[in-house]
């Protein structure tokens, strides 16, 4: 069976998973398609931000990075799937 594409992995993890940090979708992420670079790591941090832009995601949390994540200072996010994000996994899921 083909994977999906990331970014729709992403969305399908928070669906199943309803809440989480940022970090701990990327890392589930990044060990289920074999990726571990930087780039990756950041690609998948400007994916969630468009897909919280477009209102499939919701932020329910923030705090800074003590360094230990992504960099310190930088921005975490906790997010939860909107309704929106939801109706949308369960009518790809149906086709």
């Amino acid at each position: 069976m083909a994977k999906l594409p990331m970014k729709s992995r992403l969305v399908q993890l928070l669906y199943q998973q309803k809440e989480a940090w940022d970090y701990e979708l990327i890392g589930k992420l990044l060990s289920e398609y074999g990726k571990n670079s930087d780039y990756w790591k950041w690609m998948a941090r400007f994916w969630m931000t468009e897909l919280s832009c477009g209102g499939i995601f919701n932020i329910v949390d923030a705090k800074a990075d003590d360094g230990s994540r992504f960099a310190k200072g930088k921005v975490l996010y906790r997010y939860s799937i909107s309704d929106f994000g939801k109706s949308r996994v369960e009518e790809l899921l149906e086709a």
